[in-house]
């Protein structure tokens, strides 16, 4: 099974494809994309759309797992990171794989083993789990990959 883990954001959304075959996990790839702050949002919303296509017809993953979630006092933020997680959803449902959500706290309880788990604690655990030869840019790919993680690690499979 391979799986696509997105950490949507209006400015850097990461991803990371991971693989699961016979209990064990590989990592395939990831990055993120980035737009620029200075585009107009529903400028930015295209390319996050057109890019999450790209990557499924390029890696055919069998589900796409986003952390699910809000948080901020600022409510403009919450509104768009909702809608950025309903483009990316709707990328998905459009070539006909299933979208699935974890919470960040699920997140790091399977990646990490501790709800409360800072930032690097996820970024170090998910290179070790996926014995990774290269280190993670960012934490947005960090948490794109934790999320895939924490998917495969709770066994749930899906049909293409």
């Amino acid at each position: 099974m391979r799986v696509l883990g997105i950490d949507p954001g209006t400015i850097v959304t990461g991803f990371g494809f991971v693989d699961e075959e016979d209990n064990h996990l590989f990592y395939i790839n990831s990055g993120t994309i980035n737009l620029s702050q200075k585009s107009d949002i529903g400028i930015r919303f295209q390319q996050i759309y057109n890019e999450v296509e790209k990557l499924i017809q390029s890696f055919k993953p069998n589900a796409v797992i986003m952390e699910k979630g809000f948080y901020s006092k600022n409510v403009q933020t919450v509104i768009k990171l909702a809608q950025v997680n309903g483009i990316i959803m709707l990328a998905s449902v459009n070539a006909a794989i299933p979208v699935l959500e974890y919470t960040p706290l699920e997140v790091k309880l399977a990646v990490v083993g501790y709800g409360a788990a800072k930032k690097e604690q996820v970024q170090h655990m998910v290179s070790h789990i996926l014995r990774m030869d290269k280190p993670i840019s960012s934490h947005h790919e960090a948490d794109a990959l934790g999320v895939a993680i924490c998917h495969l690690h709770r066994k749930v499979k899906y049909k293409k």
